[in-house]
């Protein structure tokens, strides 16, 4: 008989509960994982509240963490590197997945998979459950990618790496960003962090710009050259301004915005020099406007390229490149750690910017 397992769930807008059912036999390709740990990200808080177009009431929440393998599914013998896979061994997995059988996936394009969201989307009261890390367990289907930890990267320091950190390594990619680029990183949160580690590895100058002052020191530990406190400024043309200064008056190289605030998407577009990149990461949350200038756009030949969620195998480079950045403090990106029955306050945490990255230790040995 299977033992029972425990989940979170949206209720309603604003109200999460917990959620008890059997633990399920993987699928033929998939996992059941028994959760580590799980984080925080910006988006779940925007699902409590009901921002997300497809994740809504009775879904399960999370989507950041980590697991051990609990069950192997039929045919499940290696990761998607080829690394041999047995119960036990921990692993991280997208939290999407890429069908191969849509127009989007057909055209190269697995990340925007139409179907990418049909386990996270599936209310929990529909087998297998699990379809979110807030919970003891997690089942991961045959079209999610899973790739196994290496033995010296910790839990800890491996968590934030199935979104914040492959979010904005794909950003990285997706904006060109190279040796000697002025790259401006705009919120200094978990993504703001990993966006500065791998954009300073990268070899770019980085200049991370941010409204709360004190989530600035934080990125200067992973490779910040210059921090911008926006709070300084009056309004919208200041904060540019502000930006521009930094960077020698001509503007960024790169911009990467991640701040799911509406009005940073235009300033952002305005801070880049002419012919930049703008790279949009923070914006998800639909019917949310802000004004923008498309003559400006057009006359400064900035590029705006959208980034949602990340090529299947940017995790793999992403777990890489954590074992490979030992001197970045990856455990100090998690900086307070809260407990399954402290999920609301692990939330209003993240919402609050209390947190770099809110923490919730599940099974962590």
């Amino acid at each position: 008989m299977s033992s029972p397992g425990r989940t979170t769930i949206l209720q309603d807008v604003d109200s999460i509960g917990a959620r008890s059912y059997d633990v399920p036999e993987p699928v033929a390709g998939g996992l059941i994982l028994e959760m580590i740990r799980a984080n925080v990200c910006g988006s779940d808080v925007h699902i409590l509240h009901g921002g997300h177009p497809l994740v809504g009431a009775g879904c399960v929440m999370g989507h950041e963490g980590i697991g051990r393998v609990a069950k192997l599914g039929e045919g499940v013998s290696s990761d998607f590197a080829g690394q041999p896979l047995a119960v036990g061994d921990r692993v991280v997995t997208t939290y999407f997945q890429a069908c191969r059988r849509c127009p989007e996936c057909n055209n190269g394009h697995g990340n925007v998979c139409r179907n990418a969201y049909i386990g996270w989307s599936t209310p929990a009261e529909e087998a297998p459950h699990f379809f979110g890390t807030f919970g003891s367990h997690y089942a991961v289907g045959p079209s999610q990618a899973v790739y196994k930890v290496p033995d010296g990267v910790s839990s800890k320091a491996a968590s934030a790496v199935n979104c914040a950190l492959s979010q904005v390594y794909y950003g990285c990619l997706l904006g060109e960003v190279s040796y000697r680029d002025k790259v401006v990183i705009f919120g200094a949160g978990g993504l703001g962090v990993c966006a500065t580690a791998v954009a300073s590895s990268l070899g770019a100058e980085v200049y991370v710009a941010e409204m709360a002052a004190s989530r600035l020191q934080k990125v200067k530990e992973f490779g910040a050259h210059e921090t911008i406190d926006l709070s300084t400024a009056e309004d919208g043309d200041a904060r540019v301004q502000l930006v521009k200064d930094a960077t020698g008056g001509y503007g960024a190289d790169v911009v990467i915005d991640l701040t799911g605030v509406p009005s940073a998407f235009s300033e952002s577009v305005r801070s880049a020099r002419p012919g930049g990149i703008v790279v949009e990461i923070g914006n998800i949350t639909p019917n949310k406007y802000t004004d923008f200038d498309p003559g400006l756009f057009t006359r400064t030949g900035v590029q705006i390229r959208a980034a949602i969620r990340y090529p299947l195998e940017v995790l793999g480079k992403a777990i890489t490149f954590v074992e490979e950045t030992p001197h970045f403090p990856w455990e100090s990106l998690v900086d307070k750690d809260f407990s399954l029955d402290e999920i609301e306050d692990a939330l209003r945490a993240a919402e609050a910017r209390e947190v770099t990255r809110a923490g919730i230790v599940i099974n962590d040995d």
